[in-house]
């Protein structure tokens, strides 16, 4: 299967999942799997929206789950504000953040049947010095944590 019904069905689960749109994007020159952001339209209104790069995305239901998930999971966890706070966040309240979108797909995950593990899988090979807190996080939802 390729990555746009991927994409396709696993944002209709997540609306389903969390009643929350969000417009999904690819940009092929994203540094990133994936990245969330609000964007203001011309009226003023917050937009939440979700860019993937294909190229950094496997054709994995289960990994796509976890990337998009993640970055779903900031929006719904309302992480991103229209104005960002003007001198950055503290080094905690990021990795507060992130382990909550985390635990947000671990959750999106095991309800609608994927496999936590592909995602451990996938995070073993593509992440940095947080590697072990994002392990704890799908960890902990495997065990249990995530409901």
């Amino acid at each position: 299967m390729s990555l746009g019904p991927l994409v396709v069905r696993i944002s209709n689960e997540l609306f389903e999942h969390s009643n929350l749109f969000a417009e999904i994007r690819c940009d092929a020159g994203l540094p990133m799997a994936g990245m969330a952001f609000v964007e203001v339209d011309i009226h003023g209104r917050a937009r939440p929206v979700v860019v993937l790069n294909p190229m950094l995305v496997p054709q994995s239901a289960d990994v796509a789950a976890h990337i998009l998930g993640h970055e779903w999971g900031h929006h719904a966890m309302r992480h991103i504000e229209k104005e960002p706070p003007p001198h950055g966040e503290a080094q905690e309240v990021r990795d507060r953040k992130e382990d909550e979108a985390d635990a947000y797909a671990a959750d999106f995950m095991q309800r609608y049947g994927y496999d936590l593990g592909a995602a451990e899988a996938y995070l073993r090979r593509h992440s940095g010095p947080e590697l072990e807190r994002r392990l704890r996080v799908l960890r902990e939802a495997r065990e249990g944590g995530a409901s």
